[in-house]
């Protein structure tokens, strides 16, 4: 049923609770897991426009580091093929193209519980998918 599935993390405990549950789900189904660590290429201490490419390679570092490290966590403790993908921009766009990518049969997502005025702003990133994924999205209550 799944080959490829697409899960996103941003290194939080609440997050890798979906990915525990996409690596659960690649193991019974023998499907390849592609683990996407998103970062957006702002800074919340206010980065002059002349440092942004410096801005990016950090943040492209760091979510290098976290794709590669839970993505070897989940490998170790499901025995499932691991293929990470480090990457800057807005989340919900970065898995939507990467899912696009490896032609993935499912993206899995943890949801946020965040209610408030940013949330309603900017919505969180499962609420964009589910407007915007046009592949089967799941969904991960995380807490």
């Amino acid at each position: 049923m799944y080959s490829r599935i697409v899960v996103g993390t941003d290194g939080t405990d609440r997050s890798l609770i979906a990915v525990d549950h996409a690596a659960r789900l690649a193991a019974v189904f023998a499907a390849e897991l592609h683990v996407v660590a998103a970062a957006l290429p702002s800074d919340a201490a206010g980065e002059p426009p002349a440092s942004l490419s410096a801005l990016i390679s950090r943040k492209s570092a760091a979510s290098a580091k976290t794709a590669a490290r839970i993505g070897h966590d989940a490998s170790k403790r499901h025995g499932v093929r691991v293929v990470e993908h480090p990457q800057v921009g807005e989340p919900a766009a970065v898995l939507i193209a990467v899912a696009d990518a490896v032609d993935a049969d499912l993206i899995v997502i943890g949801n946020t519980n965040v209610h408030g005025p940013k949330d309603e702003l900017t919505g969180s990133v499962s609420s964009l998918l589910a407007h915007r994924a046009r592949r089967p999205l799941l969904i991960v209550h995380t807490g």
